[in-house]
């Protein structure tokens, strides 16, 4: 994990949209409004307004063009067609179920597409590095997503955004980690665009306060429901990841704008935080704070892997708020080293069977994580039935399958699904 879509994170590949931001963001400066596409003296005037901020480079005038939200649908189709393959989007879609974050009916594929269209106001397309404003959005909403995509584009002038999201690999902590780089300066840089055009900035405490409020989850109940129902009714495993990026990243940006001024956009880019943990504590950053791969228990005989990945702080932070409560997702996330998962399906009938071990900075934290991971099954399997429960082991079984999580030091190890008891 973290569970970041594989969609999600090849469409950030290939395009860096906004609109994610402004759908649950507080209500912003106003900004003059707007007809068609804006001139390429507008654009230059926000783009030496944006290299002024950073000390970024402008080398090039940035080409654009205005797209219908039909071009937009029809360009993600055809990415994710080509970048995201069957076998990878079943294993995702598992993955998120197996997790209990999605229904079993739940389609990622069609969720994505029509989540980004709805969103998209602008996207940066950096494979061709060029600007695509939407057509639909409201014209103070494209405006201020105009300055978002611009410092887009301003970054990749100087730090290749497709390189440096490349550098992961297949790490998706580390994927979600340089996402937030990305995302959080471009949505960092809006907000101080938009003050300075005021008199303000962001280093004053005050105008911090007011433009980097903390915002509630949003929910099927919330007013933005009717603007943007897919995001409203979305799981909240999804809503939460893809507005982490934005919200968090730019929160990590402010804090080492705070300490380094202009020469914390350049380090963000040169010295990439490796996991969430580091975006959420930028102390964590600055410290090189190491994060752990614990070793998972080899295949059972007669299956074989089919996706596995790291589990960290975010994805505890979600697992904990959706199925204990948000105190304690606060207090416990941040104790994690580290985890690891791996989804095993069978040869013979494809059954899968999860296998989820963390890592926590003491037995202490682990044996807390042990206690409430019962309320996580309880909560995302249906007809829990336990057998034994001990100081350090919990089995039992399930319409799911069969259960073991067992408590060991500083590590918790969860196996989910088996056809028989393990």
């Amino acid at each position: 994990m973290s569970l970041f879509s594989r969609l999600f994170r090849c469409f950030a590949a290939l395009a860096l949209a906004s609109g994610f931001l402004y759908a649950q963001a507080p209500a912003q400066p106003e900004v003059p409004e707007t007809s068609g596409l804006p001139t390429a003296a507008e654009i230059n005037t926000v783009m030496q307004g944006l290299a002024e901020i950073t000390g970024f480079r402008i080398h090039r005038q940035l080409p654009f063009e205005m797209v219908t939200r039909e071009q937009v649908n029809l360009f993600l189709k055809e990415q994710i067609r080509k970048s995201v393959k069957p076998n990878e989007l079943r294993a995702e879609e598992a993955t998120l179920r197996m997790f209990g974050f999605v229904p079993k009916d739940f389609d990622l594929k069609k969720t994505t597409i029509d989540l980004l269209t709805e969103q998209a106001a602008a996207y940066y397309d950096f494979q061709r590095r060029k600007l695509f404003i939407s057509d639909w959005a409201a014209h103070n909403m494209r405006d201020v997503a105009l300055v978002h995509e611009l410092a887009h584009a301003l970054a990749d002038q100087n730090f290749p955004i497709r390189r440096y999201l490349a550098g992961a690999g297949d790490d998706a902590e580390a994927s979600m980690a340089r996402q937030s780089v990305v995302e959080g300066q471009a949505s960092w840089l809006m907000l101080e665009y938009a003050a300075r055009q005021a008199g303000r900035s962001l280093r004053d405490p005050a105008t911090a306060a007011e433009y980097l409020k903390e915002q509630p989850d949003a929910g099927p109940d919330d007013a933005g429901e009717a603007q943007y129902p897919v995001f409203s009714k979305a799981p909240f495993y999804i809503r939460k990841t893809l507005m982490f990026p934005y919200e968090e990243g730019q929160k990590l940006q402010q804090a080492l704008y705070l300490k380094e001024g202009k020469a914390s956009f350049a380090r963000l880019f040169r010295q990439a935080p490796s996991a969430t943990t580091h975006v959420l504590h930028p102390d964590r950053y600055l410290e090189r704070f190491l994060t752990s791969v614990p070793e998972l228990p080899r295949p059972a005989r007669g299956t074989s892997p089919l996706v596995s990945g790291t589990v960290g702080e975010l994805d505890h932070r979600i697992i904990l708020r959706q199925f204990v409560d948000q105190a304690t997702s606060e207090k416990l996330a941040p104790q994690l080293r580290g985890g690891a998962y791996r989804i095993d399906e069978a040869k013979k009938d494809h059954r899968l069977t999860l296998a989820y071990v963390s890592e926590w900075q003491s037995a202490e934290a682990a044996s807390r994580y042990f206690a409430v991971y019962k309320k996580v099954l309880q909560g995302k399997l249906k007809g829990l039935n336990p057998a034994r429960e001990s100081a350090d082991q919990f089995a039992g079984g399930s319409d799911d399958g069969y259960f073991l999580v067992t408590l060991s030091g500083a590590r918790v190890l969860s196996r989910e699904g088996g056809s028989q008891p393990f």
